[in-house]
């Protein structure tokens, strides 16, 4: 029977995806086996706007996932540290989306993180040069390109405990996800700053404007990290 519904989902998605290009720049449209209508245990939206929508996505071991689908193709962050450590080690990686099969019975704990793109069915808009006080042009080493594509540069920010980013800024809009921070202020040209206090659990927000010329610095006895999925421009 799953065999059956998964070979259904594949056409419908396959046909979902040319009516959607067919439709024009972001007129996706989600039908009853999206992953939150068909598994709602296991799919939770965390953040949604029109741009994106961000799922947090969980199957505990032995258990069951329904069959469903993906209309948006996502960045992925995958849990891959033991579950009593959440997200303290991750891999992130480009997922197209699609239809998914789910599980019967889960060989392992899984905990995902998924970045839905509301407009890559939109063409990529041709981009502007980059200042030179780019995040990634400043060339610091705790600044990564962890994934790039046509549609996104995603960012692994790393402050070591002590320590401050050099300024930078950043152009694009982004979706920002801390899992864990330290105790940290943000630093402006003008000599002021704004403080941090620790952060225990994830967080996820999105930030819709540049950012003007500043710099972090980690106050706590371990790493600052964060990731930055940043939007690149699409032609409407």
């Amino acid at each position: 029977m799953k065999k059956h519904w998964f070979a259904i989902a594949s056409a419908l998605a396959l046909f979902t995806a040319a009516r959607a290009l067919a439709a024009g720049c972001g007129q996706t449209k989600l039908d009853a086996t999206d992953a939150v209508a068909a598994a709602p245990l296991n799919h939770k939206v965390i953040l949604e706007n029109d741009t994106v929508r961000v799922l947090e996505a969980t199957v505990p071991l032995h258990s069951k996932e329904p069959p469903h689908t993906h209309a948006w193709p996502s960045v992925f962050f995958e849990q891959t540290s033991q579950v009593n450590e959440p997200w303290k080690t991750v891999t992130v990686r480009w997922s197209a989306g699609g239809p998914s099969k789910g599980f019967d019975s889960s060989d392992r704990d899984r905990h995902n993180l998924l970045i839905e793109l509301k407009k890559a069915d939109c063409r990529p808009a041709p981009l502007a040069e980059l200042p030179a006080t780019d995040a990634v042009k400043i060339h610091d080493p705790n600044i990564t390109v962890v994934l790039e594509n046509d549609y996104v540069r995603v960012l692994s920010v790393r402050i070591p405990p002590g320590e401050k980013e050099p300024w930078h800024t950043h152009t694009w809009p982004a979706v920002v996800v801390y899992f864990r921070l330290p105790p940290s202020r943000r630093l402006a040209p003008d000599g002021t700053s704004t403080a941090r206090g620790e952060l225990k659990e994830m967080q996820v927000s999105f930030d819709p404007n540049s950012q003007p010329l500043h710099s972090v610095e980690n106050l706590g006895n371990f790493p600052y990290q964060a990731y930055r999925v940043e939007l690149k421009p699409v032609a409407n």
